[in-house]
């Protein structure tokens, strides 16, 4: 009974709690949609914080929680209010189920759902499926290099992607196409094997680039496994083959599964390499059939937004279905692999095959970064984009690019924005960070969860949220769409999972003695935190900011819909010069952009070393 009277006082305060938020979002002049959702959350995390809040503290990861909150569920709430409106952001419009009628009465609606589905899926196994191998070859065996290897891979990591997709353009289009060209003059025929505006050359250069990125998130979980479980199969008698799938793919599968739902999400996002080698072949996905909805005059506002709403729900249910595998497995603990019993990790031995092994990640690094760079290069360099004169090559589109005023303009706008949202990203990362690992906040876990959401939304699903959240939403004294400013609110937020999670990896290995000594001492928590905390953090809080930065610099899908004439990045101007038939300039720029994040790895990865020999 004391429970159940406790919870009730605890309810009807809260009721009051949201009462007053919403009451003063309203005399403020939010919209009573964001005023109802800001005293939403409110409720709820008086739900989950209650008592906590009366003290200094609890006020103040509170609030911090509350403003995360908006932050993250606030345009995902826009996004299905924005679904019954029948106009743009920032118009009077009334309510209607006319975008979700003509959305889902229309056979191409579903044709392009299936085949963002299935395309996902396709590339999303074969991807995990090569970055596996990868992984395999890199930390379980004794191939040479090893160490040389993994920095190959990780460097692919950072290029960009519209660049790399611009470079398979030249090298496998039809007649034209470099390496058709080459197999014709080989074979004296006039047969182009080779077509990259096609779903198989979507394919091929998704499944290169996305290996790059899931090889970083398996890594750790190969480098962990015990090598003595698979010793003890063998030892049983079992082969090879039944070690690898009773034993090493079973301990393997959360971060398998992992990677895999996070792939099949962000591929069903993906928008560069499906707009220019699908495009114009009429082989819409998701993203572009909204792009296309986005783009035309009069803008398609309520197909768009009853699209991405579906859409959004279809991810959320993806989600649900990991977390339910996952929890059938028996939880954390049916994954155990390191215990207190000791640690192997001999590698496999292979033989003569190592350096059979060696050639193919070699290989990969050469197809997946080398060749489309050195494409690049000569792309930005070609007369006309694709064709080989008497003398091909010219430097006046480096020229013209150069001469361009929106080049400078871009550049400028691409270093504010990565770096002003990486570090204040970076900062707030560490703060949330702080209380999830190293406090016994009653909000902790749902600062936790809000932290990971991001995780689950699409890029441009996301942005949807955060236009209509800002530009039909609050009522603004400024305005906010078309400025850097909304830019980096979106990356902000896009980065609470990886950040997050970096700083967590690098908080719970500080011992909670140091706190302890400093506060001994009479130091204040700022004080404890500022002096002793942070120098210990400063290298993961590097290595995660130049990270940020340059998904910052280089995502093209989060952006495509919020810039504006003077807030366009490096890759919108990019995608500009391409789709407006000025290839060899967005070659140009392409590259820069190129130049740019593999400067930022080069640096990421001496800070990295830095921080191993300190360690040592």
């Amino acid at each position: 009974m004391n429970f159940l009277k406790l919870t009730t006082q605890k309810s009807i305060l809260g009721l009051v709690i949201a009462a007053v938020v919403f009451g003063f979002g309203l005399g403020v002049r939010l919209s009573w949609q964001t005023a109802a959702v800001a005293a939403a959350i409110a409720f709820l995390v008086w739900l989950v914080v209650g008592p906590a809040w009366v003290s200094k503290s609890g006020m103040v990861m509170g609030s911090l929680i509350t403003v995360v909150g908006f932050l993250v569920i606030y345009p995902l709430f826009m996004i299905f209010f924005a679904s019954f409106k029948g106009g743009p952001p920032g118009e009077p419009s009334p309510f209607t189920l006319r975008g979700y009628a003509e959305a889902y009465s229309t056979k191409e609606t579903y044709t392009t759902l299936g085949v963002t589905m299935w395309l996902g899926a396709v590339r999303a196994v074969l991807a995990v499926g090569l970055a596996v191998a990868l992984a395999w070859v890199v930390t379980r065996t004794d191939t040479p290099w090893r160490g040389g290897l993994e920095v190959l891979i990780w460097l692919k990591f950072f290029l960009p992607p519209l660049p790399i997709t611009m470079s398979w353009v030249l090298l496998g289009a039809p007649k034209t196409g470099l390496m058709n060209q080459a197999f014709m003059k080989l074979t004296g025929t006039e047969i182009s094997p080779f077509n990259i505006y096609s779903f198989g050359g979507i394919i091929w250069v998704s499944v290169i680039s996305w290996a790059a990125v899931l090889f970083i998130l398996i890594v750790p979980a190969f480098r962990g496994m015990d090598a003595s479980l698979e010793e003890s199969s063998r030892m049983s008698g079992a082969g090879g083959r039944t070690t690898t799938w009773r034993i090493t793919i079973p301990i393997l599968m959360p971060a398998i599964l992992g990677a895999l739902l996070l792939a099949f999400i962000r591929l069903m996002e993906s928008f560069e390499t499906e707009l220019l080698l699908g495009f114009t072949q009429g082989l819409y996905v998701y993203t572009t059939r909204v792009w296309l909805l986005l783009s035309i005059v009069p803008s398609d506002y309520p197909q768009a937004m009853a699209l991405t709403a579906i859409f959004l729900l279809l991810v959320g249910g993806l989600v649900a279905l990991q977390w339910w595998l996952l929890g059938r497995r028996g939880g954390h603990a049916a994954y155990v692999t390191v215990t207190g019993r000791g640690f192997a990790t001999r590698p496999t031995r292979l033989g003569k095959l190592r350096w059979v092994a060696f050639g193919l990640v070699v290989g990969y690094f050469v197809i997946a970064a080398v060749l489309p760079l050195l494409t690049l290069v000569m792309g930005s360099f070609m007369k006309l984009f694709g064709v080989f004169l008497e003398e091909p090559f010219t430097v006046k589109h480096w020229r013209g690019a150069f001469a361009d005023p929106r080049l400078f303009n871009s550049f400028k706008n691409t270093m504010i924005v990565g770096m002003v949202s990486a570090t204040g990203g970076m900062i707030l990362y560490s703060f949330m960070s702080y209380i999830i690992s190293r406090t016994k906040f009653a909000g902790r876990h749902a600062l936790d969860f809000i932290a990971w959401l991001p995780w689950a939304v699409p890029g441009m699903v996301m942005a949807l949220g955060f236009l209509w959240a800002y530009v039909g939403g609050i009522k603004l004294p400024f305005t906010l769409y078309g400025t850097i400013y909304l830019m980096m609110l979106v990356f902000v937020v896009r980065g609470f999972p990886l950040g997050v999670r970096v700083m967590n990896g690098a908080m719970v290995q500080l011992g909670g003695e140091l706190e302890e000594s400093s506060r001994v001492l009479g130091a204040s928590w700022f004080y404890t935190f500022r002096r002793v905390i942070a120098p210990l953090l400063t290298p993961s809080f590097i290595g995660a900011w130049i990270i940020t930065f340059v998904i910052a610099v280089r995502d093209l899908v989060t952006v495509i819909m919020l810039y504006g004439a003077k807030s366009r990045l490096l890759a919108i101007l990019t995608f500009e010069y391409w789709w407006g038939n000025q290839p060899e300039r967005g070659m140009v720029i392409g590259l820069l952009l190129a130049i740019i994040t593999l400067g930022l790895a080069l640096l990421a990865r001496w800070v990295g070393r830095k921080t191993e020999v300190q360690a040592g």
